[in-house]
């Protein structure tokens, strides 16, 4: 799934490691969130603010779905020329 980041959560787990959960906007308007482990966030962590590819599994807790991230990639942006 392809994604705007729109908000990030820092998480500690039991064993002091760092964790996130996200939400992202995507192409038709619609919020989604993600969770990111900290094998995973190690190996893909965030760039900061912007598009993101997002590759993982559905899952479901407490009736509400998720998208528990696998990979990510930050896409490219193409810079506005009518910004100086």
């Amino acid at each position: 799934m392809a994604g705007l980041l729109v908000t990030l959560k820092y998480v500690r787990t039991v064993k002091k490691q760092i964790m996130h959960f996200a939400a992202f906007l995507d192409d038709t308007g619609e919020f989604f969130d993600s969770t990111h482990f900290p094998d995973t966030l190690q190996k893909y962590p965030f760039r900061g603010n912007g598009v993101y590819l997002l590759y993982g599994k559905i899952v479901e807790e407490f009736g509400f779905p998720s998208l528990e991230v696998e990979r990510m990639l930050k896409l490219p942006m193409k810079a506005d020329p009518r910004a100086k």
